[in-house]
């Protein structure tokens, strides 16, 4: 009778080899990493670098500037405008009988100078003002009688509508409408900015898959260097047979290639994470990044309806939409206001003052210009004015027009708005549903790594043994490689949907405790 039992000795060797089976080698790449072309990174740091650099948030932050230089621009509306015009004239006429005006008979020539000054104006009541004055010096000879004259006036004058333009008209309308726009770009940025923090832990969650996944290939290819070099000396001692160096060897090719795309895989996620933080790819030389967490997980607590309550207080785009509804409330209410006549209440009081001499030939004419300012001064010669303006389009087809347009725009804007909180709260039910299900999925195949390592470890003490073969403890060890990768994807899947969950509840920012600065 034969003895299959391996001797002492074989079982020595034997237990050498397949005790160090068990133990998976740590990436190969260490030394590698450690050089300074690797530069080591965190989370926090990729998200601070790519809300300072990306390239898309950069030009979505210039909008706010934007936006607030042309709302400080619309306040020209209330700008005072001056005005000035000042006049040098010489006039002449040698008369003549006009049986229409009698007045023009008389023969004079004249020099003159005279000055308007005048400040024009809206107020915030919609009120239209100015604030003028007169001046005028004249001197000469009229009917060969010699001259001067000063003539002096000062003037204020108000028209405040009543009906149409008062509590709104365009400049008033135009400053409302760009404050709310103001509002939409700081949320345009506000909704980038948790959009480019979810690309940032996509791609980074991504980055720590793919090098865990390298991991796992370098594992595998130093658990089969390990077990082709037991198997060589399982064929020393006539154990095994060169067939089975072949199959370890071919396997062993195999995991090496896997490996090299594992690599690939690496410096494809890099580069992803790479544009999003806005950084060059034309650096040279070029810096691998070195991620410096693990790909772990936190368990979350899923509230869908409160999930649903942040979302509608937090999701930029949606208060967007709600502006844009304000907006078209404010253009309605204009639109609205101008279907009334225009009824203006107008007042003005002004001052005047006049200085004028006419002598004979030989003797001085000099009017006094400080007895005119003095009248003025004094309130001599005042003069009130109060009326109403009333005016009327009789058709006011445009105005009617434009306003029931601006009732649809309205209603649409508010369709728009509740189509956007339906949207909303899908986005944050299918993401929340998704990060459970991928919760729920990733213990399952904990579970399984923990059979998948059992079950190898069974077999190679039955290889050890004598009691199984190569083929099935090879079979094992991809088995194995195979739910360790799969694991790992489960962990990153978590991790994005978790991300994804944050991002549809609008609330990235406020998890990280981000402030944006938008001035």
């Amino acid at each position: 009778m034969t003895n299959t039992l391996p001797t002492l000795k074989q079982a020595a060797v034997l237990a050498a080899v397949w005790g160090g089976l068990l133990l998976l080698s740590p990436v190969h790449g260490l030394a590698q990493e450690q050089s300074p072309t690797f530069r080591p990174i965190t989370l926090l740091e990729c998200i601070q670098t790519a809300l300072l650099k990306n390239h898309a948030l950069q030009i979505q932050r210039l909008n706010p500037a934007i936006a607030r230089n042309t709302l400080r621009g619309s306040y020209g509306y209330y700008d005072p405008w001056f005005t000035a015009d000042v006049r040098r004239e010489s006039l002449s006429d040698s008369g003549g009988f006009d049986p229409a005006d009698f007045s023009k008979d008389a023969v004079y020539r004249a020099d003159s100078t005279t000055a308007r000054l005048a400040l024009t104006g809206v107020l915030p009541t919609g009120a239209r003002y100015t604030l003028g004055g007169d001046y005028a010096n004249s001197y000469g000879t009229r009917n060969f009688m010699d001259f001067d004259s000063y003539n002096l006036n000062a003037d204020l004058t108000l028209q405040q509508p009543l009906l149409k333009n008062f509590w709104i008209d365009q400049g008033r309308m135009t400053i409302q409408i760009n404050k709310h726009n103001l509002k939409i770009t700081e949320l345009g940025v506000r909704y980038l900015a948790n959009d480019v923090i979810n690309q940032v832990q996509l791609a980074y969650y991504e980055l720590l898959y793919a090098r865990e996944y390298l991991g796992i290939q370098q594992g595998l290819v130093a658990m089969r260097h390990r077990l082709l070099a037991g198997v060589n000396r399982q064929i020393e001692v006539g154990m095994l047979t060169p067939p089975d160096a072949q199959l370890a060897q071919s396997q062993l090719a195999v995991a090496q290639a896997e490996c090299v795309s594992a690599s690939n895989l690496v410096v494809l996620a890099e580069n992803a994470l790479k544009t999003i933080l806005g950084e060059a790819h034309d650096q040279a030389p070029a810096r691998r990044l070195l991620p410096q967490e693990q790909l772990i997980t936190v368990p979350e607590a899923f509230d869908l309806h409160e999930s649903w309550t942040r979302a509608l207080r937090l999701r930029a785009d949606l208060a967007q939409l709600r502006l844009d509804l304000k907006k078209a409330e404010v253009d309605l209410k204009y639109r609205h206001n101008q279907l009334f006549p225009s009824l203006d209440l107008v007042a003005g009081y002004g001052r005047r003052g006049a200085s004028t001499v006419q002598t004979w030939p030989g003797y001085p004419a000099a009017a006094s210009a400080s007895e005119a300012f003095s009248q003025i001064g004094r309130g001599d010669n005042p003069s009130i004015r109060v009326g109403v303006i009333f005016s009327l389009p009789l058709g006011r087809t445009m105005e009617r027009g434009s306003y029931q347009a601006s009732k649809h725009l309205k209603m649409q804007a508010a369709l728009l708005v509740k189509q956007k909180e339906q949207v909303v709260m899908q986005e944050v039910s299918d993401a929340l549903h998704t990060a459970q299900a991928d919760w729920d999925r990733l213990q399952v195949m904990r579970e399984a790594v923990k059979s998948a390592e059992n079950a190898l470890a069974a077999e190679e003490r039955r290889l050890a043994g004598g009691k199984s073969t190569l083929f099935v403890v090879l079979q094992l060890q991809r088995d194995l490689a195979t739910v360790q990768t799969t694991e790992a994807r489960a962990r990153a899947n978590y991790n994005q949907a978790v991300s994804r969950w944050r991002w549809a509840e609008g609330s990235l920012l406020e998890s990280h405790r981000i402030a944006l600065d938008l001035r």
